[in-house]
């Protein structure tokens, strides 16, 4: 693939990660299933309590058990590791130069990127079916 080619990609990805990320922000708390949409509450005794909240357990499982929001939380994984990986990869190659220096670049980069996104997958999947992480 042209290195033009995968800049354009690059560039969508962002794009898509904004879309994405806004989603995912509403998710936790104008879309949140909790009657006050607030992330934590802030108790009296001057101590944060996540008993009620959009981020406590309960409330986050709700949402990640949701397949709709599940294929949301995947397809923001799979852009973010694109976009991060070929980023870091397009750094390294500008400051590394030379056929072999890129080739071993572009490699490690894709193996980090499965990595990670075989780690997320999976934690996604876990909560789909109701598991925990």
């Amino acid at each position: 693939m042209k290195e033009s080619q995968i800049m354009l990609i690059q560039y969508l990805t962002g794009v898509l990660i904004l879309v994405l990320g806004a989603l995912h922000f509403l998710a936790i708390s104008a879309l949140a299933p909790t009657k006050d949409k607030v992330l934590y509450h802030y108790g009296t005794t001057g101590v944060h309590n996540l008993t009620n909240g959009t981020l406590y357990y309960y409330n986050v499982k709700k949402i990640y058990t949701s397949l709709a929001w599940g294929s949301v939380f995947e397809l923001l994984l799979t852009f973010l590791v694109f976009h991060i990986f070929n980023g870091f990869r397009i750094i390294l190659s500008e400051q590394f130069p030379g056929g072999r220096s890129e080739k071993i670049i572009t490699y490690a980069m894709l193996i980090a990127a499965l990595v990670v996104f075989v780690w997320g997958t999976r934690t996604i999947v876990l909560m789909l079916y109701g598991g925990g992480v």
